[in-house]
């Protein structure tokens, strides 16, 4: 997701946004009792990594002459992930008494982990981006990534099938 953000604050606005894509989805799916097949969500998961990866790379651009927004594509990404997220939290039955403010502490707990996670990692991603072969070595990692995500995608939509 980082690899062409050089600001934290650009990582704060998307983990924000899935964030806030994810509590919107969790919190709906424990109270309304919406269970959605972790099979198909984990599939979704593995299609946002190829989506990013696509976008890393340019195809977007270089297939439709357009960019699609990422703030968007980010805030969708985590209303499905957090369907995922609501469907592990029912099998646990937990008690309804104190659960909206724990689901909410839970999710800024993940989000300032994800900050400090992603703030570690630009700095590591700011020495490798002054190398002379950053360019090629994040190719690579985007066409890897972009595989991992393929195969992800192939693996959770067999289980689906098979389930």
């Amino acid at each position: 997701m980082i690899f062409f953000l050089y600001k934290l604050k650009d990582i704060a606005l998307y983990v924000s946004l899935f964030a806030i894509g994810n509590s919107v989805t969790m919190l709906y799916g424990v109270y309304a009792g919406v269970n959605v097949n972790a099979y198909l969500i984990d599939a979704i998961i593995g299609l946002s990594v190829v989506y990013k990866a696509l976008d890393n790379l340019g195809a977007y651009q270089r297939w439709f002459r357009v960019q699609p927004n990422t703030n968007v594509a980010t805030l969708v990404f985590g209303l499905f992930h957090g369907f995922g997220l609501a469907a592990k939290i029912q099998e646990f039955e937990i008690a309804r008494d104190g659960l909206l403010p724990n689901l909410l502490a839970f999710n800024i707990g993940v989000e300032i982990g994800q900050l400090l996670a992603l703030g570690a990692i630009l700095i590591a991603m700011g020495y490798w981006r002054r190398t002379a072969a950053f360019l090629k070595h994040a190719y690579t990692a985007n066409v890897a990534m972009m595989c991992a995500g393929f195969m992800l995608i192939g693996y959770q939509l067999t289980g689906l099938f098979v389930s």
